[in-house]
């Protein structure tokens, strides 16, 4: 999440000065965004306020940005689909899901508020995942949605959207998902082999829990910094104060036979 009034809207600044001191320090080229980036109206009118200025050090060095609707995002105007559209417009995208590739890593943005509420619409949607997982030749797999299948939050896991997508992510080979929704930051242990991600302290907070399957878990404003090498994904949760809250590795995951 982006931006907001009042003290979200510090928050929001605040670690956006910290990711451009990042950028700094280790230059990145791609920033994923999970949702919900304006509250309180139209995009429109918004944007300046919620992406412009906080993020200007950010778009003038020419980091590409990839975007997953959230459910603020429609629910919070008139205009619904049209905020979506306007939205999605304003970051360079057609739809709300889609694939991207950047260098090694092929980035799979899930709209998770379309398929929590099923119908044609939400079929398709896995249907083009499938079929997008299984053609897809990048060395790394990582899906981008708002709202978490894992969470130990204030929403807390989505039943339906795990049931739904966590056999596609499986056998796609996904190597990492990222979402928000719920206002903390949380990492989980292997899930059917993919590591889940709830990254949702870009502007305001809400307690963190714990479950079985989570292996960090802080109430924190933060975002997560991420290198690809070669096999290796290394990964840091950086705070507003620059305090690392958790860092983690992957290795290359392949994909198993059928039948293995």
């Amino acid at each position: 999440m982006l931006g907001d009034n009042g003290s979200g809207r510090r928050n929001a600044m605040a670690v956006a000065r910290r990711m451009a001191l990042t950028y700094r320090e280790s230059p990145y080229g791609l920033v994923l965004l999970a949702g919900d980036v304006c509250y309180y109206g139209h995009i429109d009118d918004r944007y300046d306020a919620v992406f412009t200025r906080p993020y200007r050090a950010l778009i003038d060095a020419g980091v590409s940005w990839e975007l997953a609707v959230g459910n603020h995002d429609v629910e919070d105007g008139n205009g619904g689909a049209d905020e979506v559209a306007a939205e999605l417009s304003h970051f360079g995208k057609d739809r709300s899901y889609y694939a991207a590739r950047h260098g090694p890593v092929e980035v799979f943005v899930i709209d998770s508020g379309m398929a929590l509420a099923g119908g044609d619409a939400a079929v398709e949607q896995l249907a083009w995942l499938t079929t997008s997982l299984r053609a897809s030749r990048a060395p790394w797999k990582v899906a981008l949605m708002h709202h978490p299948m894992y969470s130990s939050g204030h929403h807390g896991s989505s039943m339906r959207l795990r049931r739904a997508l966590e056999p596609i992510l499986a056998e796609g080979a996904v190597d990492l998902a990222f979402a928000g929704h719920d206002h903390h930051y949380e990492r989980t242990t292997p899930q059917q082999g993919v590591v889940h991600v709830v990254s949702g302290g870009g502007c305001k907070l809400t307690l963190a829990g714990r479950s079985a399957f989570t292996a960090v878990a802080e109430s924190a404003l933060h975002f997560v910094h991420v290198v690809v090498r070669g096999e290796r994904l290394d990964a840091r949760a950086i705070a507003a104060d620059g305090r690392v809250i958790d860092r983690f590795t992957l290795r290359h995951r392949r994909p198993q036979p059928a039948g293995a």
